[in-house]
């Protein structure tokens, strides 16, 4: 699929393209797609092939742009939350300090072509190419760029993913949640909500205080009941919860009083009552971070409406310059991370080539699609591991917790398929 060609001359504050003006990328958001985008990008205009896929990329022929380029990282944090260890990271003193890393404590993100900048998105007008962000200060900033990567996730409330904007808050907000949970009154913490993060949140509150009593509630009468995924999943995490000690209720809405400071009442819609020191809330629903975004880019639910090559449809004026990764996109199959960086590789290969064509009209490599995901899913629950999919099928115990997540629910394995490893900074 060839996309158009992008003009650069008309972009407010950029002036006239010229051989020596590198093509402005902007990325809006830092974790796991964002990244990889950024360093695939900056690997490709060195003139590299690009790193083994799991989906056909186009040859780019080792061509490096004439102008070069220049990669702006927005986010609202100073670094990267590993967000896949969020329920081992919110539950253990040893493993919370480690799940925050400063960009700046990336070797590889030290690069005279990336630069970061710390605020919030406002505005994107696609037709000027102009985004405007309100900075840690406080202060409405423009910023041009001649492509954009949106890839801004989903908000979730805390303790699901931080609330903190830099690592020294964050820090603090996880310590006092540990104590509030190591130290719960009555022993006894709730978790509400048997989705992934439920399951996982009170399978680290058992496994890392084991003298503690801890009610997993649900309201539906299977666990995950929101996932397309097999009853022998759903089945088999509940298994792998009582067996590490959690109870779990299912089919019962929770209403939660907080009743003094640590003391919570917790009921449920049969009329039985639990008085828990912690109580953990995994029913928020998780909603995309578009409200920059045109109103012809998303759909009725705010999720951006990419094209197979991960374009903005269309409808959006310069379309072929703005791209969507990650769990902000409209896009089939469950959303995790190692798909958020499919989709980044993916996303920077098209985005360069476009730059390719717009230097050199003759040059017009085929554009990479992205095939339909499949429901693919992995689960930490304690010591054990549950992972499905369609190849093959349902696994579980401590072997697959090896294989899958290590010790660090991940950390090491995320960051090396990235490309960045972090030095201790402390």
């Amino acid at each position: 699929m060839h996309l158009p060609d992008v003009s650069h001359d008309s972009v407010p504050g950029l002036g006239h393209a010229t051989t020596r003006l590198p093509h402005r990328i902007l990325i809006v958001g830092g974790a796991y797609g964002g990244l990889m985008a950024a360093l695939n990008l900056l690997s490709l205009a060195k003139g590299n092939t690009n790193r083994p896929s799991a989906y056909p990329l186009p040859d780019l022929q080792k061509r490096m742009s004439r102008r070069g380029v220049h990669i702006t990282v927005l986010d609202q944090r100073d670094g990267i939350f590993h967000s896949v260890g969020a329920p081992l990271a919110h539950v253990s003193e040893k493993s919370s300090p480690v799940m925050w890393k400063p960009f700046k404590s990336f070797p590889e993100l030290q690069h005279p072509n990336l630069s970061f900048e710390q605020g919030s998105l406002t505005k994107i007008d696609c037709k000027s190419r102009i985004a405007w962000y309100t900075d840690i200060h406080g202060i409405l900033q423009e910023e041009p760029y001649h492509y954009l990567i949106q890839a801004t996730g989903l908000k979730r409330n805390w303790p699901i993913v931080p609330r903190a904007q830099s690592c020294n808050e964050y820090n603090k907000d996880a310590s006092t949640l540990i104590i509030q949970i190591k130290n719960a009154r009555h022993k006894r913490v709730a978790v509400v909500g048997g989705g992934a993060v439920g399951i996982e949140f009170a399978g680290e509150v058992k496994h890392n205080h084991p003298g503690l009593h801890v009610t997993l509630i649900h309201s539906r009468a299977e666990l995950l009941s929101a996932e397309p995924l097999p009853a022998e999943f759903k089945y088999r995490a509940k298994i792998l919860l009582e067996d590490l000690g959690v109870e779990v209720i299912t089919g019962n809405r929770a209403t939660v009083e907080e009743q003094s400071e640590g003391h919570y009442l917790v009921t449920l819609t049969n009329g039985k009552t639990i008085t828990a020191g912690a109580v953990i809330n995994a029913t928020a629903k998780h909603l995309p971070t578009t409200d920059c975004l045109p109103r012809e880019a998303v759909d009725e639910e705010g999720y951006v409406r990419v094209t197979p090559t991960l374009a903005f449809p269309t409808s959006v004026p310069n379309s072929a310059a703005h791209y969507a990764i990650g769990d902000v996109c409209a896009w089939s199959g469950i959303r995790r991370a190692g798909g958020a960086m499919v989709m980044g590789q993916l996303a920077a290969t098209n985005l360069f080539a476009s730059i390719l064509t717009s230097e050199d009209p003759n040059f017009t490599p085929e554009h990479a699609e992205l095939p339909e995901f499949p429901a693919v899913m992995g689960l930490a629950v304690g010591d054990q591991a549950i992972v499905y999919s369609a190849g093959t099928g349902v696994e579980w115990g401590k072997k697959t917790m090896e294989v899958m997540f290590g010790e660090d629910l991940g950390w090491n394995c995320e960051f090396a398929s990235i490309g960045c490893e972090a030095v201790d900074l402390s």
